[in-house]
């Protein structure tokens, strides 16, 4: 079979597969609706990229969210680049004023984030360096952080519950082993990195 045959039938299996799963989606309502995120966002820089954009669902009684992001950072700002990240946000204080604010102001993240592209591996090659020269990964990142958050809440019987503004401060393992190996000439928060962003709640 030659690539051009290949790549027809490559693209009618897919095709096919995207109208049975839509054709399954759309007959089975409750199915989309338990796949329907509880809060949207779009953030600016904060190490996802920048500009990123986020769905997530609420956990232990909107204690905490779960949330996957696509950030996407342009060829003018230092090289075209797509990063996901999944990450953890936990909620441990709620200040409440009235019917009309809720601040969080002190909420610990967690989050894995992966660069896609030819310029990032999981790992280094072996025969291009020694083993345990560069022990990192130039893709994937472990992210540490904490953010404050305003929400106002709107009408609760609307589709759009609540919308907030938030900043968040976060490093990652490659940063702190930079910043402790440089300490006595590098200042602590500079290997923090700011993030802004806008969150709809449903």
């Amino acid at each position: 079979m030659d690539k051009l045959k290949l790549k027809k039938l490559v693209s009618r299996i897919i095709i096919f597969i995207c109208l049975f799963t839509s054709s399954q989606v759309f007959a089975q309502q409750s199915f989309w609706s338990k796949l329907k995120p509880d809060q949207v966002e779009t953030q600016y820089a904060g190490s996802i990229g920048f500009l990123s954009v986020g769905a997530g669902y609420h956990l232990f009684k909107e204690k905490a969210a779960l949330s996957l992001h696509v950030g996407y950072v342009p060829e003018s700002l230092g090289g075209e680049m797509t990063i996901l990240a999944a990450k953890f946000e936990y909620k441990p204080f709620t200040i409440k004023i009235k019917d009309k604010f809720i601040i969080h102001p002190f909420n610990p993240v967690f989050f894995p984030s992966y660069t896609l592209g030819q310029n990032f591996d999981f790992k280094f090659e072996k025969p291009q360096y020694r083993e345990g020269y560069y022990f990192w990964s130039s893709a994937l990142r472990i992210h540490m952080g904490a953010g404050s958050e305003v929400k106002i809440l709107t009408n609760q019987s609307a589709s759009i519950k609540a919308i907030s503004i938030y900043a968040e401060a976060n490093t990652n393992d490659l940063y702190a082993i930079s910043w402790f190996k440089n300490r006595t000439s590098t200042p602590f928060y500079a290997m923090f990195k700011l993030g802004y962003g806008v969150r709809m709640y449903f």
